[in-house]
């Protein structure tokens, strides 16, 4: 039970977030500490991102920059380097796209070496379930889980990841109860049980369809494979090409989103005079990209959505070099076609479903018979659509609001939730996807371990904080109920 020299954390998802906030709360304190890590659906450390069904799968980063620690840059790639089943040269190795496996691998190597040598001062709890609510109690809060747990905690950490994506629009109801949709793009039952003269349509054109085509491939699949998204653009890959940084001499705020533009073009051009590709230019601003969108007006902000996301991502996700060879070898092949439109109607039919879409360039229509829809659009960030009980119960008791955006939730940069009321909290905090409309470059290894580093800093803020004997008579009878 938790005594006033020992301060309590909960943790919210056993993702990357999750356990590498932990480990940094483990090495950041001599304090008491009672932690509690919640997770439920994904194996932990892990998360969905590393646990794949596919080795074939790959890291979109370099393996040189794939370290967990923000303060050990080099991490990853010396663990690689005593790994005695990666058989790659120690020169070629730091620029190397790994399986997301391996990394995967290295995660559960850190966690669990970190669980068994915890120090005396912490004591940690592992829960398999989901959390469902959350209630304060004057300076604490009690976590609910669907089991029925009531857990007590002085700081909280919101790590729940990504939600599936959001259903096709136009889509009747029954549809998504259908054999033939799958609305979970990450798991492998969306790959099974097809034959060669079935046509698959994949909606969206991202990273994840690629993840869906290899899967595809790999359990022999040879039917036909239609993505769609509205403007149909080509992933780029990954070049042996170095950031042009030129345009950070002419990169300071304010920023306004038409001088940027000019700018970014400008910059491409010059690029491709040298014999480069535009998106070195992308590559060359990473470190500013939290801080541009910060300082974005609103109104810019809503205009980058409508009119430049999608070119963004393109340059801004690309593929290692190798699989972008095997997407474009399918499209030579027609085994793979990629159409810019939008859908205009989805209905169950007979041995499949058909799909009514709207071309981009000429508006005409065009109808298709799939024996499949797997949803690759990307998770959902919108909280107020991802179907979870937690926030649900957030959102109505006003302890958290989404974002302006409707990107995630509203916090300040560094993860502090904010309230119904625009009180920012210094117990409940979030990391990871859900920060994505404060922060916009908010999925990727190396601003996480960053997050994680900080995140762990402020939960610490004020840890064991003497609490009155009223305050804690009231949380320990909730938490015994």
């Amino acid at each position: 039970m938790h005594s006033d020299s020992t301060f309590s954390v909960v943790i919210v998802g056993g993702g990357f977030c999750g356990v590498m906030t932990l480990i940094n709360l483990i090495n950041k304190t001599d304090k008491k500490a009672d932690i509690t890590l919640i997770n439920k659906g994904y194996p932990l450390a892990r998360g969905v991102a590393y646990k794949t069904y596919s080795d074939l799968h790959l890291l979109n980063v370099e393996t040189k920059n794939m370290s967990a620690f923000h303060d050990q840059s080099d991490h990853f790639l010396q663990w690689c380097l005593n790994q005695k089943d990666i058989h790659i040269d120690k020169g070629e190795l730091p620029f190397t796209f790994l399986p997301r496996n391996i990394y995967g691998r290295y995660l559960d190597e850190i966690f669990e070496e970190k669980i068994k040598n915890l120090p005396e001062n912490i004591s940690l709890q592992i829960i398999d379930d989901e959390v469902t609510d959350i209630d304060k109690y004057n300076q604490r809060f009690i976590v609910r889980t669907s089991s029925g747990k009531n857990i007590p905690a002085d700081k909280i950490l919101l790590a729940t990841g990504n939600s599936e994506p959001c259903p096709p629009i136009l889509t009747n109801p029954a549809l998504l109860k259908s054999k033939n949709y799958f609305s979970n793009p990450w798991s492998e039952k969306a790959v099974l049980g097809l034959q060669d003269h079935q046509t698959i349509l994949i909606i969206g054109t991202g990273l994840t369809m690629v993840d869906i085509i290899i899967g595809l491939r790999e359990k022999n699949f040879n039917g036909k494979i239609i993505a769609l998204s509205p403007h149909g653009y080509n992933i780029l890959p990954h070049r042996e090409m170095p950031p042009q940084r030129y345009i950070l001499d002419e990169l300071s705020p304010p920023y306004n989103l038409e001088n940027l533009f000019r700018l970014f073009y400008k910059h491409i051009r010059e690029s491709r005079k040298r014999g480069l590709s535009g998106e070195t230019v992308v590559d060359a601003i990473r470190a500013k990209t939290q801080e541009i969108w910060q300082l974005l007006t609103l109104d810019d902000k809503k205009k980058f959505m409508m009119h430049l996301r999608h070119l963004w991502g393109v340059a801004r996700h690309r593929l290692p070099a190798n699989v972008h060879q095997q997407i474009q070898q399918l499209i030579k092949e027609e085994k793979l076609e990629v159409i810019a439109g939008r859908i205009r109607k989805i209905a169950e039919c007979e041995n499949g479903i058909e799909i009514k879409i709207r071309k981009r360039k000429d508006q005409s229509e065009l109808i298709l018979k799939v024996a499949r829809i797997i949803n690759c659009t990307g998770p959902e960030t919108d909280i107020r659509k991802q179907k979870s009980s937690l926030f649900d119960a957030l959102l109505k008791k006003g302890i958290a609001r989404p974002d302006v955006m409707n990107l995630g939730i509203d916090a300040t940069a560094d993860g502090q939730v904010i309230d119904e009321n625009n009180i920012i909290s210094n117990q409940i905090f979030a990391i990871g996807s859900l920060l994505k409309g404060k922060l916009w470059e908010s999925t990727a290894i190396p601003e996480l371990r960053i997050q994680a580093y900080r995140v762990a800093e402020l939960i610490l803020k004020d840890a064991g904080k003497k609490m009155s004997n009223v305050e804690m008579l009231t949380a320990n009878q909730e938490s015994d109920s």
